[in-house]
């Protein structure tokens, strides 16, 4: 029988060895990302025998349930089954996962997030800036590479004050639930550097914080959930984004999961102007 316990920052040791596998490269079942927005979604696991299952509170009294991760899905779907059978919500499923859940129960209605979906990019791409697509960027990039004395470091203990003090800058700017959340999280992510253990990167110019960003290496796919610049300094963020991206390529990158719009129009802009190669779809479906 399944015990579900309330998310906290305490159970990041137990679930981090656990949390291996992205659905279609969805970001929803990243580690990081499930540890970031445990608050934001109140959210709620269980472990059997090595198979994680993980539930948020969508609404008042509504939850859904992610993709059980780990061991064979079937086999978990039918310990979820005998945990509670009968109607049920999932969320952030990917559509040859949301056909068999349709296929499994047979009264499945599947229905597009309107978060939207996953915008994934080509890791060379936006490592080098390269090609007529991304010619903006590039220009944006070179005009910050020669206006101002800059550098990139890792983010760690002795570093992370200035980017507090920055993020914090930032936070002030936007007073939307959602925007102060994250903010909230990314100063928890600084002051816990060891147990979200992302890569990470923070870019200086004239020896000011002008940007920072955190990610994992899953696989093939480098997923970023974590991404600030100061728009004054024009082309740090394509500079702050093609810095990253270009030390992971050695590491095994392909693709870069820079996650959903959330439905925001601004967004959604931004990251079409990145020329993404895939927006991968992602369905609630309702067992009914």
């Amino acid at each position: 029988m399944l015990v579900f316990s309330r998310l906290t920052l305490a159970d990041a040791p137990v679930l981090r060895p656990l949390l291996t596998h992205s659905y279609s490269r969805i970001c929803e079942y990243l580690f990081g990302s499930v540890l970031l927005w445990r608050d934001m979604w109140p959210t709620e696991y269980a472990i059997y025998d090595d198979m994680v299952f993980l539930r948020f509170e969508v609404s008042a009294g509504q939850v859904a349930y992610l993709l059980p991760v780990g061991g064979d899905l079937e086999q978990a779907l039918d310990i979820l089954d005998a945990y509670q059978n009968g109607a049920k919500l999932f969320s952030c499923v990917p559509w040859a996962e949301a056909e068999l859940l349709k296929q499994r129960y047979g009264n499945g209605i599947v229905n597009p997030l309107e978060s939207g979906g996953d915008y994934l990019y080509d890791a060379v791409s936006m490592a080098t800036l390269g090609g007529r697509k991304l010619h903006g960027q590039r220009n944006h990039k070179n005009y910050f590479e020669r206006n101002w004395v800059f550098h990139t470091e890792s983010i760690t203990e002795a570093n992370a004050p200035d980017i507090i003090s920055f993020a914090e800058g930032i936070a002030v700017t936007n007073t939307s639930d959602l925007f102060q959340e994250g903010s909230r999280k990314i100063i928890e992510v600084l002051n816990n550097l060891d147990v979200y253990q992302f890569s990470s990167m923070v870019l200086y110019a004239d020896g000011n914080v002008v940007g920072f960003t955190f990610g994992s290496l899953l696989g093939d796919t480098l997923y970023v959930p974590i991404e600030q610049a100061d728009k004054n300094y024009r082309g740090a963020y394509p500079k702050l984004a093609s810095a990253f991206v270009s030390e992971h390529l050695d590491a095994g990158a392909v693709l870069v999961n820079r996650e959903d719009d959330l439905g925001d129009e601004g967004l959604r802009m931004s990251k079409l102007a990145w020329h993404p190669c895939e927006i991968i779809e992602k369905f609630s479906v309702e067992v009914v």
